[in-house]
């Protein structure tokens, strides 16, 4: 190979490699910033066969199913937008009236429809069950585009709890992942909060990126790339997690659920949280079922475990 050759060569690798390297931390910030549970869409109406498999029959679309009376709902949330939801009364499903609501959260990349399955266990110990879209999810409005896994969706919470407050004198929580972070970061601000059941929360964005399984085999100096760039085009800094939200609450009950299975965030992050927390819980760290799929691993098993929280809490 000629002097010339050997010179064009070394400047093309010069401009593509930096082009490749860059192209896949873009690429990787995508999967942060837009993730997609199970090829969930923005439209509720789309069913895709692999979503109904796990969210069951019509996604968990009530508007398609019919299993349950809703009322739509327009939350405003303090982000600036209204949050699209379900109510779903306990009196209007044939069950006794209600003596308080429960939000049901759901995870990143989700919306309300990943929920509905928990609905009817609520409605029968005379919960009412409010259900919403956070803001880039489902219908919801997407100001600023992409997760920031907790920063602006806690703020969905705190709107959601606000409006549960004004109509129920007891108001709990349940969320999964970054709806679970999201709710533990926003316990500052919901002092009446009458319990929490938390799933499979992560402690940190930071931590998430580091400590998930898929880290083990990407450098160390890759994941800082990856989250310095997540945070910027994410318009978030990550300082708002759980980790740092649970020293400030003392006196709500809450319920820490983690599986040891768990593929996406290590179960000892739950249980680190649990440990720093100096208020009433109870723990279960299930040994089945994956990241947000407890449930579905064994259904009575939750249910039981749930039954005997609320049963504690003396709504």
């Amino acid at each position: 190979m000629t002097l010339p050759r050997l010179r064009y060569l070394g400047l093309t690798m010069l401009v593509v490699v930096p082009v490749l390297f860059s192209a896949g931390i873009w690429f990787a910030g995508n999967q942060l910033l837009y993730p997609s549970w199970s090829g969930a869409t923005k439209d509720l109406s789309r069913c895709p066969p692999v979503l109904a498999a796990v969210w069951g029959e019509g996604c968990g679309n009530l508007r398609l199913t019919r299993a349950l009376q809703f009322r739509e709902v327009a939350v405003p949330s303090l982000n600036g937008y209204d949050l699209p939801g379900w109510l779903i009364g306990a009196a209007d499903n044939r069950r006794e009236p209600a003596i308080g609501a429960i939000l049901l959260v759901h995870g990143g990349g989700s919306d309300r429809r990943e929920v509905t399955r928990h609905a009817s266990f609520f409605l029968d110990r005379r919960l009412d069950v409010l259900t919403v879209d956070l803001g880039c999810h489902g219908e919801a409005p997407c100001p600023v585009p992409g997760l920031s896994y907790g920063e602006r969706e806690s703020q969905d919470i705190v709107s959601a709890y606000l409006y549960l407050a004004g109509r129920y004198q007891r108001v709990l929580a349940m969320g999964s992942s970054v709806g679970a972070a999201s709710v533990l970061i926003a316990l500052p601000a919901m002092p009446k909060l009458a319990g929490v059941i938390a799933e499979n929360p992560m402690a940190s964005f930071e931590r998430l990126i580091r400590e998930t399984p898929a880290a083990a085999a990407i450098p160390g100096w890759f994941s800082g790339l990856l989250i310095a760039s997540a945070k910027w085009r994410g318009h978030f800094d990550g300082l708002l997690s759980p980790e740092h939200a649970l020293p400030l609450v003392h006196g709500i009950p809450i319920f820490f659920i983690h599986s040891q299975r768990d593929e996406i965030v290590p179960y000892q992050q739950s249980a680190q949280l649990a440990a720093r927390y100096g208020g009433p819980k109870t723990i279960w760290w299930p040994e089945r079922g994956g990241h947000s799929a407890i449930w579905d691993a064994d259904p009575t098993a939750y249910e039981t475990r749930l039954a005997t929280f609320l049963a504690g809490l003396a709504l």
